[in-house]
């Protein structure tokens, strides 16, 4: 999927990123600990791995989902892990089931896949792909400064070019 460019004011706490990667997971995974308490575990992958030197050179931020099920409403302030700015978007156990299980990967999977698997369609499934592509595009507008490279990685995340142009 080609970059889009994003639209972020330049020298706020927010919008100061000039290569922001959005992704459905957060490159990180939350983990808790015996007392209770969470810290966040670098999880393991190639596209971190890939995308970091340009992350780092480039004063960037990457969009994601944390893994957890949450609260929605909760809006979080960048996690800074290892230099790297990240900016969680948070997912509601309905968020999960309807745009990630469901459309994600029960309706387009097959579709992307040779239609191994018969397609499911189901509109609630659609409506809530569409308000959550809207909350990823969100953030990334919130971390991109102006006239930044946004790269957006994710078949999950296919409607957020078009958003945040």
């Amino acid at each position: 999927m080609p970059p889009a460019r994003g639209s972020g004011s330049k020298g706020s706490a927010l919008g100061e990123s000039d290569f922001v990667v959005v992704a459905n997971r957060l490159p990180i995974d939350m983990e808790r600990l015996p007392d209770g308490s969470t810290t966040w575990k670098r999880s393991p992958g190639g596209l971190v791995t890939a995308l970091e030197p340009l992350l780092r050179r480039r004063h960037g931020a990457w969009i994601g989902w944390p893994g957890t099920v949450d609260d929605v409403d909760t809006e979080d302030a960048p996690i800074v892990k290892d230099d790297l700015r990240l900016h969680p978007v948070r997912l509601s156990a309905d968020d999960v089931a309807e745009y990630y299980e469901g459309f994600s990967n029960a309706t387009l999977w097959p579709l992307y896949h040779d239609v191994i698997v018969k397609p499911i369609y189901e509109r609630e499934w659609w409506d809530r792909y569409v308000e959550v592509n809207r909350r990823f595009a969100k953030a990334a507008s919130r971390a991109a400064a102006r006239g930044a490279t946004v790269w957006v990685q994710d078949y999950q995340l296919q409607l957020v070019p078009a958003m945040l142009r």
